[in-house]
């Protein structure tokens, strides 16, 4: 599986906003955050949290092939327990749980 970092990450994004005709401000709103906290995100300043970015993905019509993981190293089980972690989360066990997960890919 491909590491990706913020910047490639943000990079991503960018293009993808710009390919659906967004402006930063629109698609901030449709996420629910700052303009300012977008800009961090696709500069590659901040990861979006695990929340945030399956939004981002959702309404840039992405998939994690796109940011290089193919979809069918994840079993289809874990897949559905992790949904239902994220479903059930708050956005403070969400930041959590993405911090978590940016530890554990860094030291492997």
């Amino acid at each position: 599986m491909v590491e990706v970092d913020k910047k490639y990450i943000g990079q991503i994004l960018k293009n993808a906003r710009k390919e659906n005709g967004l402006k930063q401000a629109q698609l901030a709103e449709l996420v629910g955050i700052s303009e300012k906290h977008l800009s961090k995100i696709e500069t590659g300043k901040n990861y979006p949290s695990l929340d945030n970015f399956f939004k981002l993905i959702s309404i840039l019509h992405l998939s994690f092939n796109d940011f290089g993981i193919e979809e069918s190293q994840i079993p289809s089980e874990k897949k559905e327990n992790l949904k239902r972690i994220i479903n059930t989360s708050s956005d403070n066990q969400l930041d959590f749980i993405l911090d978590i997960i940016n530890v554990i890919k860094r030291h492997n």
